[in-house]
Parts: structure tokens; sequence; C-alpha cells
């Protein structure tokens, strides 16, 4: 039986498999967050649950009125809920008085009706982009390509994500697509294709590619190999599973203790370029 994991719905859905619990456990805890450097904690908390007609509705695995803590090992502060409709589910936790530091390590906490979950994570130094170069699409006029280009740091191996955002399109950064690469080398030049995140609520005619005259957002996001492999396996699961939602050809590793999810300190650097 695979498990659902609502919080991971932004990006289509990530299972995780389970069959030690009964019918009558308690759903664990599922998180999905991140802090950059130089910015901010987001957190969505949700209950997994089995989807089956007799599972009810998924807006009940939205958890309102959890206990989300942050730590840097010197300062603890507690995470505000709220509305959100840039995610789903479109409630999310977050926090403004605690700022990433690369070299910190992060541990987050959640907790619920007696169900606890956690992880930690250190952030890394970010990686500057160097440059992003745009190009046209073969055979159509409105679409153009973005590439991001940054050379590997002196401490391999490093480990990338990439989240982009359409400004004034996307409300929000979204993982983009086969955004991972590992950076084996010290000062090895790395070209990766940034392609755009889908949107919840994108229509089937959706493109990955981006639209003329719009500017493209890169964040380059250096990440713990744990969540780099978090998603590698996702990217797998998008381009060479069957259903979006149930039949997920494997379970997507997480790093969280006593529940499901990814938590990521992550060091970001971001850069922008207007397409003509």
């Amino acid at each position: 039986m695979k498990r659902l994991s609502l919080a991971m719905l932004p990006v289509l859905a990530a299972a995780c498999t389970d069959t030690s619990s009964g019918p009558s456990s308690p759903a664990p805890l599922t998180i999905e967050g991140h802090i950059d450097s130089e910015g901010y904690v987001s957190v969505l908390l949700t209950s997994s649950i089995i989807p089956s007609d007799e599972g009810g509705p998924l807006a009940d695995a939205v958890i309102r009125w959890g206990k989300v803590s942050l730590s840097d090992g010197e300062t603890t502060v507690i995470l505000t809920g709220g509305p959100d409709r840039n995610y789903v589910p479109p409630y999310r936790y977050f926090n403004h008085s605690m700022e990433g530091k690369p070299g910190r390590t992060y541990t987050i906490t959640a907790e619920y009706e007696g169900r606890k979950a956690t992880s930690t994570c250190t952030m890394p130094s970010p990686t500057p982009i160097d440059s992003l170069t745009a190009g046209r699409v073969e055979g159509n006029d409105t679409l153009r390509t973005v590439t991001v280009h940054f050379t590997a740091p002196d401490d391999c191996p490093a480990y990338y994500h990439l989240s982009t955002r359409a400004l004034g399109i996307d409300p929000r950064y979204y993982p983009a697509m086969l955004g991972c690469v590992i950076a084996s080398t010290p000062g090895e030049n790395i070209s990766l294709p940034a392609y755009r995140g889908k949107h919840f609520s994108a229509t089937a005619d959706f493109s990955p590619q981006w639209p003329e005259g719009c500017t493209a957002m890169v964040k380059l996001e250096r990440v713990s190999e744990e969540v780099y492999r978090f998603w590698d396996a996702y990217n797998n699961m998008v381009l060479f599973g069957g259903s979006q939602f149930t039949e997920t050809p494997e379970s997507l590793p997480g790093n969280v203790s006593g529940g499901y999810g990814v938590w990521s300190a992550q060091g970001t650097d971001v850069m922008s370029i207007r397409l003509q």
C-alpha cells in the first residue's frame, strides 16, 4: 500500500511505503519545509493518508493547529500557521524572526495530538550563479529556454536543486523539472537547463519553457545529500512513474524522523533574466 503525502501535492505527490501501521494507528505526520540562506522558514504540515473510498477528503489531512518549532542550536522559535492559497494544501507555517545562515544546523520539530516528527539539516554555503543565458525554442516564436551557469566550489561534492519563477506570473518559486545536479570536481563549469516549475492549478497545456517577454527568476539551491536524493527520486517518479498520485514506482526517500517528508536548510543564490 502506498501512503500519499498531501504535503507533497505542490510537486505532484510524494508516496511513502508503510505496512506496519494498522487501521487504528494514528497517521504519521508529514513535513515539507525549507529555510534559505538570508531567508526564512516555510513549512507545510499534514497527516499522511492512504487514498481510498473510505479515506475521506484530502482536506482532512491538513493540520491547522499543530505546534511547529525551529531551532538553530541556540535559539528556538515557534512558527505561526495561516492560510496561503499559493500552496497545496493552502495552509502554511512560517516565522520571520530567524534568518538562515550558512554553516548553522537547523532542526524542525512538529507536534500534533501526541504525534511528533523532527528533522535536522546543516545549511551549506551558497554557490554564486555565474550567469543565465536564454535561447529560442525551435519552431516556436513565443517560447524561450533558460540555462544557468555556475562554478563548482572547492568543497566538492556539492549537491544542487533548482527552483524557478516567472515574475508576475508565478506567485512563488516552484521546483524546476530535472533541476538536480552533483558537482564532483572543484572549479568545474556547470550548465543546467532551468525549466519552469508547474503551478498546481496550471492547465494541461502548460509548457516548461518560458514565455517571451517574461522575467525568469532562477534560484540555485545548494542542499544536503539527503535532500538531493529526494529531489532526484522525485524527478524519476515524474518521468517514469504511472499515475501522478497513487501508482508511484517506488517510495521517495526523506529525512524526517517519526514521520515522512523532507526538510532542507539550503544555501541559495538568485539571478533573473528578461526574455526577449
